[in-house]
């Protein structure tokens, strides 16, 4: 079955949804993302209005002990789950697949899984950026060749403010329309930004994810 309309009201969503705040924050590690809650509730409406929806279908589900920090026992599980794109003007169909793991101390480690699953099914699907590109991440590529020491490590990963900074900024080079433009938009170097995360002060920082802020919200109204 051809499914050239159904596809063409996919491509609406991304049209519409074009990124999507960080509410959420990890108190233990010290960073922002974005809450399933807030992914769902944003591709949800606009899903909605093409008259398409969206069904799980677990197809693959493991479960394993674990023992954490504290000595106590964890499970961890990963599942596999089909979605399923539904029009509910023609009845086409286009399904993709999504991993996800979740772990908890008592029953709710496969409800954790399918919604990490869901949550990344909707970003891929949608390419909704989030600036957390596995490959760009230099404190992994630094703490394994050892050249980053162990207290300016933990002093950079537990800065919120220089987290936030980096999301927004990678977030917002698709929106300025490249990396060049977004600089001249901030009025930064390069140089620039690296002295604000190396050594600027919370004030100047906070003023730099303002400026970021305003750029995204343009991007999203253009």
């Amino acid at each position: 079955m051809s499914e050239k309309k159904l596809v063409k009201k996919l491509a609406e969503v991304m049209k519409q949804v074009k990124y999507i705040q960080k509410k959420g924050f990890n108190n233990f590690n010290k960073y922002k993302y974005a809450t399933e809650s807030d992914v769902q509730e944003k591709i949800r409406e606009v899903l909605a209005e093409q008259e398409v929806i969206m069904l799980p279908d677990v197809v693959e589900h493991t479960t394993r002990e674990h023992t954490n920090r504290s000595g106590k026992t964890e499970y961890i599980a990963t599942v596999k789950v089909k979605f399923t794109f539904i029009d509910g003007e023609t009845g086409e169909e286009l399904s993709i697949h999504s991993a996800g793991e979740g772990q908890d101390s008592g029953d709710k480690a496969v409800y954790k899984a399918i919604t990490g699953a869901q949550k990344y099914a909707l970003m891929k699907a949608f390419m909704i950026p989030t600036g957390d590109d596995p490959e760009a991440d230099n404190g992994v590529d630094e703490r394994n060749s050892g050249k980053q020491s162990k207290s300016k490590q933990q002093k950079q990963e537990t800065n919120p403010l220089n987290s936030e900074i980096t999301t927004k900024f990678a977030t917002a080079i698709q929106t300025a329309g490249g990396k060049d433009a977004l600089y001249e938009k901030l009025g930064k170097s390069k140089k620039d930004m690296e002295t604000l995360l190396q050594s600027g002060s919370k004030k100047q920082k906070e003023g730099m994810i303002n400026q970021l802020d305003t750029i995204l919200i343009d991007g999203k109204g253009a």
